[in-house]
Order: structure tokens, then C-alpha cells, then sequence
């Protein structure tokens, strides 16, 4: 069974993207369903322990329904 994707866009960095995804991932959670996104291109990263991060990136990650390693959210 296939399972529906969604490719959220915007045309600069701080329209929103991030936050309706993240509303989205949480919608989609509340009806039962398993979740997951990917952030192929980001804007901006801190320097951490594990290596660059970018903020949204990580709050995918959070948002997610499954563990998956930063690398496949945001490559």
C-alpha cells in the first residue's frame, strides 16, 4: 500500500514551512497515522556534539513517529 507524501514549499527562509509541517506531523499523529519528514535543504546550523545542526531539522526529527539518524531528515 502506498502511503501519501506531502512536499511542503515556500519561497523564503521564515514563511512558515517548518511550523505547518510540524502541524501537519501532529494532525496526521492525532488520526492514528505514522509520520516522518525530510528537510533536504536547510538554512543556517549550529556546531553541536554530534556534529552541524539545523533547528528545524531537529524539530522534525522530535516530531517524528520513528528514531531516525539527522542524516536522512537533512542530508
Amino acid at each position: 500500500m502506498n502511503s501519501p507524501g506531502y512536499f511542503i514549499t515556500g519561497t523564503d527562509t521564515g514563511v512558515g514551512k517548518t511550523v505547518i509541517t510540524l502541524g501537519l506531523m501532529q494532525s496526521l499523529q492525532q488520526q492514528g497515522k505514522m509520520v516522518a519528514a525530510m528537510k533536504p535543504v536547510a538554512s543556517g546550523c549550529e556546531m553541536t556534539p554530534q556534529g552541524l545542526r539545523n533547528d528545524d531539522a531537529v524539530q522534525l526529527l522530535q516530531q517524528s513517529s520513528m528514531h531516525l539518524d539527522y542524516e536522512l531528515v537533512n542530508p
